[in-house]
C-alpha cells in the first residue's frame, strides 16, 4: 500500500526554466522546494518574518526587457 501523506497534494506550475533554478537555488543552501515552499507560504500568512534562505549568489533572472517601439 502506499504511504499516505497527512495533507493532500497543492499542486503549482511554474515555467520550466523557473522550476529548474528554483531546485537549484534551494540544492545550493541544503534545502528542497518542499521546505522552501512551505517557509514562504508561512511567511506570506504572517505565521513569521523569516523568510527561507537563497543563496547569496543567486543568478541574475533570465528575463530580457525589449526596448519600447520608438516612434518615427
Amino acid at each position: 500500500m502506499p504511504s499516505q501523506h497527512r495533507n493532500p497534494a497543492a499542486v503549482y506550475r511554474p515555467d520550466p526554466d523557473l522550476h529548474q533554478r528554483a531546485k537549484a537555488a534551494v540544492a545550493d543552501v541544503g534545502s528542497d522546494m518542499n521546505a522552501h515552499v512551505i517557509g514562504f507560504l508561512r511567511w506570506l500568512v504572517g505565521d513569521t518574518n523569516e523568510l527561507p534562505a537563497r543563496p547569496t549568489t543567486a543568478p541574475e533572472p533570465a528575463v530580457t526587457e525589449e526596448k519600447p517601439p520608438t516612434a518615427d
